[in-house]
């Protein structure tokens, strides 16, 4: 299905499938879709265009880029600052963007595309580069060194910044070391992509899928769903609920890490996550269940909503769900870059759902 204009139902659906596959990590969805509300409530629409029907031009992604998770919360935005990042690309590289990417389908960086097209009366492609929420620039079905071109931010006060001729590795390190002097927190655009390569490269269908997972996920909780219901209607596999018992925090290298250790209801096994930005893998009674880049969710048992990594405390109940991703992102070329090692966890990859099936088929 293809949403030719989107509506408020698409913006609470969309909001509710990428704090999904946000998973833990990604900043507060609500947060992007007030304002993306208030966009379409000011008379603004925003077109979602099939990827099929990209022929020519130019696409940008776009994202919001933080020195921490929480800073978005703390540093409010001017409300300006995505149209201005993309006149600014425009200004800076002599082009017309013709539409606005997705990097990233899920936390806030799914709606932000949204806002900008909003704002400068562009089309959002439907589809990204992610296929979920990821830390890393380089962390896309694109390889770190076919992104290359100038790199464009924008802050609240009016600032830009522009790093040119580095790739998505460089991006970051230059960056996120720039932030610190933006107050923390920006909006970011990708090197532009040519339409052909974007057809190319992208996961389609990305935003269609997450709107439906958002609205299976409003029917789930209207209906009562408990969390293996739920992880049933969203197409996932229920990992356990029970009780937090611990949350372990350290500092990792670049990013906050920890784990979070979870009894079971009946009290027969501990579930213990392990996070950086985003829950990275799943082990029960020491056995490895889940990683990245499959979307491990921590849901709080009874409103069924997803719980953050920074959110997450004793005390709570909580239901464990994956939620499988797009083919792609297990391809041999683009796994390293997404796998438990990228997220400072040494561990094999396990796929849970497909794993499920094998056991099905047995």
């Amino acid at each position: 299905m293809i949403v030719d204009k989107l509506g408020a139902e698409d913006v609470d659906a969309l909001q509710r499938g990428a704090s999904l596959l946000g998973s833990g990590g990604g900043g507060d969805t609500h947060l992007s879709a007030l304002w993306l509300g208030q966009e379409l409530a000011g008379g603004a629409e925003v077109g979602l265009l099939d990827i099929d029907e990209l022929e020519q031009g130019w696409v940008l992604g776009m994202c919001a880029f933080g020195s921490t998770a929480s800073v978005a919360i703390e540093k409010l935005p001017a409300g300006d600052e995505l149209r201005r990042c993309v006149a600014t690309a425009e200004h800076q590289l002599g082009i017309d963007v013709d539409a606005i990417a997705v990097v990233e389908i899920g936390g806030s960086n799914a709606l932000m595309p949204f806002i900008a097209a909003a704002q400068t009366g562009k089309p959002v492609v439907d589809g990204d580069l992610m296929g979920r929420a990821f830390s890393r620039l380089d962390q896309t079905v694109v390889a770190a060194d076919e992104l290359t071109g100038a790199w464009v931010t924008a802050e609240a006060r009016g600032a830009a910044v522009i790093v040119d001729g580095v790739d998505a590795r460089t991006a970051e390190r230059v960056l996120r070391g720039a932030l610190t002097g933006l107050g923390g927190w920006a909006v970011l655009a990708y090197p532009p992509i040519s339409a052909q390569m974007y057809r190319r490269v992208a996961l389609p269908g990305t935003v269609t899928d997450a709107i439906d997972l958002g609205r299976r996920h409003r029917s789930g909780v209207a209906a009562g769903d408990d969390g293996d219901a739920l992880a049933d209607r969203l197409g996932g596999d229920f990992l356990g609920q029970g009780t937090v018992l611990e949350v372990h925090r350290y500092d990792g290298e670049g990013f906050a890490r920890g784990s979070v250790a979870v009894r079971t209801v009946d009290g027969r096994r501990v579930l213990r996550i392990e996070m950086q930005n985003e829950y990275s893998m799943v082990l029960r009674d020491g056995e490895v269940v889940a990683t990245v880049p499959d979307v491990i969710c921590l849901l709080d048992a009874h409103s069924l909503r997803p719980i953050q990594t920074g959110q997450v405390r004793r005390g709570h109940e909580v239901a464990i769900i994956v939620l499988p991703v797009p083919d792609r992102l297990w391809h041999p070329e683009v796994l390293p870059r997404l796998a438990p090692r990228a997220h400072g966890v040494d561990a094999d990859p396990v796929r849970t759902h497909l794993n499920r099936r094998r056991r099905l088929m047995l």
